[in-house]
């Protein structure tokens, strides 16, 4: 498809600021006070504004003489935004950030920092290591990518194990999105630190062993998917990393949580499979809800016998999220059926924040 030449126009001019450098400016500049400066480059541009920014309507900026648009937003509350640019509606990354949120859309990030630290932020602590495998599937074409967090002191050398959470991202992610944007690693990292946590394996798996179609997704690719992935995960992953790693291998010791999809996932896979998983929480799940005895019938087996249950159910999602009335039909349905969990509806919508302190508070939870 031929672009418009004014888009055309305002893409080489992006690309010539990117081969400029910093002499020139910079972008984004936070301030001490959390105010943040945006400037882009694009000199023929009849309007350019910052968007995508948590709570803020987009952000019109402003051109100097030689073509830079900026603007000044906040002071912002301490976190991790995400941004694009739009360019008389053409929507663009932030060409001098390389801090980037990538997959199924790409937003430019920048941290605003808090005093102390927030703990998806990285402090002068003993910090744990990712590691990175690809491995058989026995549900895709090819391997599956799998990054696995090991807490500050791990020693493969050493006696100790450890439990072990699978952590699930959401659809058109990939298994590095809960370290580059969840910041999963940096939050165990201080809640370790202080005490707050036990220092466990993360397990950050693909959650999309169906391929994503490329058009429009037709109804049957969640199920699929699902499906898949639950096999994925229990054929491959599990026996990989009890066979690789230090992991303890009994229920008490395996936790599932995810988000969205993986919230689903987690979900489905957790309580369909009791007596393989202590501690089962989704965020903001994508959910059934109909047919719930059906699908979730290996949890009404279970609950007939306290000891069978998980430890843990742990259910969450923000109160303007697009898929609340999806979660609350669930809540409903185990509040219905005497299956003991706990229900967060907090602030917030579809998105990274929300997520992120929901995983902070469900690893002070689990393995205890």
């Amino acid at each position: 498809m031929k672009l418009p030449h004014r888009f055309v126009l305002h893409l080489v001019a992006l690309l010539f600021l990117a081969s400029l450098g910093h002499a020139q400016f910079r972008s984004p500049e936070v301030e001490p006070d959390g105010r943040v400066t945006f400037r882009v480059l694009a000199p023929k541009a009849q309007a350019v504004a910052v968007k995508g920014l948590r709570h803020l309507p987009p952000q019109a900026m402003t051109k100097d003489a030689k073509g830079v648009w900026s603007v000044t937003v906040g002071p912002l509350t301490p976190d991790l935004y995400s941004y694009t640019f739009d360019v008389d509606g053409a929507t663009f990354t932030d060409p001098l950030n390389r801090r980037l949120k990538e997959w199924l859309s790409e937003e430019s990030l920048v941290e605003v920092p808090g005093n102390p630290p927030l703990p998806l932020a990285w402090q002068a602590i003993p910090h744990g290591t990712v590691h990175r495998h690809f491995l058989p599937s026995s549900a895709r074409t090819g391997e599956v990518a799998v990054q696995v967090y090991t807490p500050p002191g791990f020693d493969p050398k050493a006696a100790t194990t450890y439990p072990v959470l699978y952590l699930l991202h959401g659809f058109g992610d990939e298994e590095t999105a809960w370290v580059a944007v969840g910041r999963a690693n940096f939050i165990a990292d201080s809640l370790v630190a202080r005490h707050l946590a036990v220092p466990a394996i993360i397990v950050m798996t693909n959650g999309h062993p169906v391929p994503i179609p490329t058009d429009n997704r037709g109804p049957d690719y969640g199920a699929a998917n699902s499906a898949a992935m639950e096999k994925e995960l229990l054929h491959d992953i599990v026996p990989y990393i009890e066979a690789n790693y230090p992991a303890k291998h009994d229920p008490a010791a395996r936790a599932i949580v995810g988000l969205s999809m993986g919230g689903g996932q987690s979900l489905g896979i957790g309580l369909g499979h009791p007596d393989r998983f202590g501690w089962v929480g989704g965020f903001s799940s994508g959910l059934p809800t109909d047919d719930l005895d059906r699908r979730f019938g290996a949890l009404l087996a279970a609950n007939k016998d306290h000891a069978a249950m998980p430890r843990l159910i742990w259910i969450g999602v923000g109160q303007d999220d697009f898929l609340l009335k999806q979660n609350l039909n669930f809540h409903a349905w185990l509040d219905e059926r005497k299956v003991a969990h706990e229900w967060r509806l907090t602030e917030g919508a579809h998105e990274w924040p929300v997520w992120r302190s929901y995983l902070e508070e469900f690893l002070q939870k689990i393995f205890r």
